[in-house]
């Protein structure tokens, strides 16, 4: 159960990092990408990925 558990707040964490990622995009879609990992403490990596998710 523990490794579950694990998993699901693993992906509500990235569910609510990648809602961030795409509000911060959308009010500055300027930004570049380590800026806005900079910003929410994140890797470029993460932000690149929810970019192209997101197709923005």
């Amino acid at each position: 159960m523990k490794q579950q558990e694990a998993m699901q707040q693993g992906i509500q964490k990235g569910i609510i990092l990648s809602g961030k990622i795409f509000q911060m995009v959308k009010k500055n879609p300027n930004l570049a990408n380590e800026q806005i990992a900079l910003k929410l403490g994140c890797s470029v990596e993460e932000v690149e990925n929810t970019r192209k998710m997101f197709v923005i």
